[in-house]
């Protein structure tokens, strides 16, 4: 079993103007008021995070790793700031970690916490209201030049900046909590390391892109009409999915994808 370091995600502010037109009014004013009466509800002490404790299934050898094995890496990874991803011979990747703001590792989808901010109606609310609340900061600015630390999404909420991880961290997580299917995508956009979300519905797929400031439409892109995201892995709180084909696919339902692994939590 082998270890790859994969590039920081640098990738900057993305605009897709191009595929979306200005709707000045996409926040109405219920959800504004829904906005300013949630930014309360969190402080410091509720975004404390440790991560998930659990077993995970390599699901091509269905070989189970250890919640001790998975402490050793975190204990090896301790200390760096990248997100390494973990291989088996004759398999390839299977997971990756990443650490957190205390220079802590955890397997990534262990920062999709469950994170409810508010509920409503309209799936696009979610990502305008992030995209609106959350400023958007470099790691390595934020952080004192680490260039890879990573929020869950509670303190993605909580904390007013962040990076391309963390916008898609929240979005990914409360949609899912809305009942929708939604995977934080890793890979890079145009050439650089980012991170983004892909929504599946009603057998289509969509990008979602928090990192967006303006230029909102009333309905999210098709992934087909993306060619410069490139994907290489997916995840959400359970399951990481790798790309196995091109990596200039903007079909995230193909054959292309397998499914590597699945999380099985442990009660403290």
């Amino acid at each position: 079993m082998g270890m790859v370091k994969v590039l920081p995600l640098v990738a900057g502010l993305i605009i897709l103007s191009g595929y979306l037109q200005e709707k000045k009014d996409a926040i109405s004013e219920e959800t504004k008021k829904l906005m300013a009466k949630s930014q309360h509800t969190l402080t410091e002490k509720d975004v404390a995070f440790s991560g998930g404790r659990g077993e995970l299934k390599v699901i091509p050898s269905n070989r189970y790793i250890t919640q001790y094995q998975i402490q050793k890496w975190k204990n090896e990874l301790k200390g760096k700031y990248a997100i390494y991803s973990f291989s088996e011979r004759g398999i390839g990747e299977f997971t990756s970690l990443a650490p957190d703001i205390n220079g802590d590792f955890h397997l990534t989808h262990s920062y999709l916490e469950g994170y409810l901010p508010f509920k409503v109606d309209n799936p696009l609310i979610p990502m305008l209201t992030i995209a609106r609340k959350k400023k958007y900061q470099y790691d390595r600015e934020q952080y004192k030049g680490n260039m890879e630390v990573w929020q869950s999404s509670k303190q993605s909420y909580f904390y007013p900046s962040g990076d391309c991880e963390d916008h898609a961290i929240l979005l990914a997580d409360w949609l899912i909590e809305l009942g929708y299917d939604a995977r934080v995508v890793i890979g890079d956009y145009d050439g650089g390391g980012h991170a983004w979300v892909v929504m599946f519905y009603k057998g289509k797929e969509y990008v979602l892109e928090a990192t967006q400031k303006s230029g909102f439409g009333r309905q999210y892109p098709l992934a087909s009409t993306l060619p410069k995201y490139h994907p290489t892995a997916m995840f959400n709180r359970e399951h990481y999915w790798v790309n196995q084909g091109s990596a200039l696919t903007t079909n995230y339902a193909s054959s292309s994808w397998r499914l590597m692994s699945q999380f099985t939590p442990i009660s403290p």
